[in-house]
């Protein structure tokens, strides 16, 4: 009996954002939080200057969004706003290559510290963060609603 490959992330591919990949986009924003933002968030990081995001697609169908991050460069500093993957996706590496073009990217750009947030319910992408060298340095209580704290978490390249 044959078994199915599995996709790895070599098998996708990162390109611009763009306002026809928005709905493909939300329907993986929504699958992927408890509190989801709304379309008019990523419509306004498209044109906003300190802002980029990128989505994944399979290298096959470059039309069809599988991933994002979204992240802005101020000064010396990175802030990773958004990362998320298909549900269908999930377990072969794509969140991780994401996160690795944004510390590359970090690297090239020499800034000094790689923040974000993260829920603290949220042990994958905990474990996702702290495996790629990310520390927490502190708690924002009711950062997305009562008793649903985020964690504040840095990476400083070596």
């Amino acid at each position: 009996m044959k078994t199915a490959k599995r996709a790895s992330s070599a098998d996708f591919v990162l390109r611009p954002m763009t306002r026809d990949d928005l709905s493909q986009v939300m329907r993986i924003e929504r699958a992927s939080f408890d509190h989801p933002w709304p379309r008019s968030s990523f419509e306004q990081e498209l044109v906003t200057p300190i802002s980029r995001s990128l989505v994944a697609c399979r290298r096959e169908d470059r039309a069809r969004v599988v991933g994002y991050v979204v992240r802005w460069h101020v000064a010396d500093e990175i802030h990773l706003l958004n990362l998320a993957t298909a549900p269908s996706t999930r377990g072969r590496g794509l969140g991780r290559r994401l996160l690795r073009w944004l510390l590359s990217e970090a690297r090239r750009r020499r800034v000094s510290v790689v923040l974000l947030e993260v829920a603290e319910a949220n042990a994958t992408a905990r474990a996702l963060y702290e495996s790629a060298g990310f520390t927490i340095v502190r708690k924002r209580r009711d950062y997305y609603g009562p008793r649903e704290h985020a964690l504040v978490a840095q990476w400083v390249p070596t």
